[in-house]
């Protein structure tokens, strides 16, 4: 053994200790605001808001200069009544201002940095504290636990991991009951290995990006296979899931779909609750503001606007009123119909602001609305991918499962004429290859730009 051994182990151990607690700080703490009145989470909301604006005035120099440019009296400041009054942020503030929207005099050995946004070709460097990724895994799993989730099930997951370099198709974690399957090989001649894997596993659940699993799931359905042991449930996450993709996976797994939305800026976290599927936000996580173009807040329900995070857990680099470019409309005001929980809930996360086509009128056009997107399309594709350059006119490029003769080429695009009459002019192309992206993410909307950037 050499001389370092027993160091790194108690260093390994210890660290292991740190990130427990704090998963089962943010499991606790997140399950508690389950049960919180209207009248505590304002209240609190307003005492977590008004200490961070002041601290964040205080210490970081962007917001100093920030709310100094804008004349706002952050002496005054005394939470949601006048957040309306501080600017918004966004992703173009961290590639610009990043390094002075770090708290100074943080040592390095409690800073962890990451990148995000690799899905949209903007990557922005963010900084944290150590261990907050483990507070928050403990309150994605309290959204979990709503719909039956335990610590110890075994779980299969496909969430874009690229394993020793992309040469493995698997890993597993024993401590964690985890078999972690890489996206990077899911293909026909890779099927019946990855159906006796998730077989011999016998996992309970599937955490999933859902472009990852409508690859599994229509190769399954196109070859006629079958998982022998159904999953108790599906978990979605880090992507929007479509109706259409609800639809599939339930027909082809037997079993109910969840989703979560959450991003690497940490700002926002909710989940659909165990009886409805609207996303209730974590108060104990961040505050949500749904804003129109123009930054004005939108408070009537079925309207679409921004979502617009302020995070409660990044001390670090903290983010207020920050952009997310994902966009969603309110559910109807008061307690939760199906679980009385009094959070702010979301009827509808419609996805990223580039995962909409836009018609030749400058109407935003969600994917939701596209109804061509179902079980025949999927029968004779591994991937799709629309490209939009300008209003009214998109490239849809598919990746052929099959021979696409001119009878299936035909039937996809009678599909798809309902979309002229409407404002979009749609041409579809057949492609060799749709890459995933770094994460192990498929992009459903993107540019020319993107694609010649990728």
């Amino acid at each position: 053994m050499s001389r370092g051994g027993p160091l790194r182990r108690l260093t390994y151990y210890l660290g292991a200790f740190h990130k427990r607690r704090l998963f089962q700080q943010g499991l606790r703490e997140s399950t508690a605001a389950d049960r919180w009145t209207a009248d505590e989470i304002r209240a609190y909301h307003d005492r977590r808001l008004t200490e961070l604006v002041r601290d964040a005035a205080a210490h970081i120099p962007f917001y100093r200069d920030l709310y100094a440019r804008a004349g706002v009296d952050v002496a005054r400041f005394s939470g949601l009544a006048d957040l309306p009054q501080l600017p918004t942020i966004s992703k173009a503030d961290l590639l610009e201002h990043g390094p002075r929207m770090v708290r100074p005099g943080v040592s390095e050995l409690r800073i962890v940095r990451h990148t995000t946004g690799g899905s949209t070709g903007t990557i922005a460097t963010l900084a944290s504290q150590r261990g907050i990724a483990s507070y928050e895994n403990g309150c994605i799993f309290a959204l979990w636990s709503r719909i039956g989730v335990r610590r110890g099930d075994p779980i299969v997951t496909l969430r874009g991991a690229l394993l020793d370099g992309g040469r493995r198709l698997y890993e597993r974690d024993r401590l964690e009951k985890r078999l972690t399957i890489s996206t990077y090989h899911l293909k026909d001649d890779t099927v019946d290995e990855i159906v006796r894997l998730i077989d011999d596993y016998r996992p309970k659940w599937l955490h999933v990006y859902p472009s990852a699993l409508t690859l599994l799931a229509n190769i399954l359905q196109r070859t006629g296979r079958r998982l022998a042991s159904p999953p108790r449930g599906i978990l979605c996450g880090s992507e929007a899931v479509y109706p259409w993709q609800i639809e599939l996976f339930r027909t082809v797994f037997g079993c109910r779909v969840y989703s979560h939305y959450g991003h690497g800026e940490l700002a926002l976290l909710g989940g659909w609750c165990e009886g409805a599927m609207t996303f209730h936000f974590l108060p104990n996580h961040g505050y949500l503001e749904l804003l129109d173009a123009d930054g004005r807040p939108i408070t009537a329900p079925d309207q679409t606007g921004e979502l617009t995070g302020t995070g409660y857990l990044n001390w670090v680099m903290p983010l207020i009123r920050f952009r997310t470019a994902d966009y969603g409309a309110w559910d109807a005001p008061g307690p939760c119909p199906a679980c009385g929980r009094e959070h702010q809930r979301l009827a509808r996360i419609d996805g990223r602001g580039q995962e909409y086509l836009v018609l030749r009128d400058g109407t935003r056009f969600p994917l939701t609305n596209i109804n061509a997107l179902h079980g025949m399309f999927f029968a004779l594709i591994y991937r799709f991918q629309f490209v939009q350059d300008v209003p009214g006119r998109a490239t849809l490029r598919i990746m052929p499962a099959v021979e696409l003769t001119p009878p299936r080429m035909a039937e996809i695009r009678a599909a798809f004429a309902y979309l002229g009459p409407l404002g979009l002019d749609l041409d579809i192309v057949p492609v060799p290859d749709i890459p995933l992206t770094r994460a192990g993410k498929q992009r459903i909307v993107v540019t020319s730009e993107d694609l010649a950037r990728a």
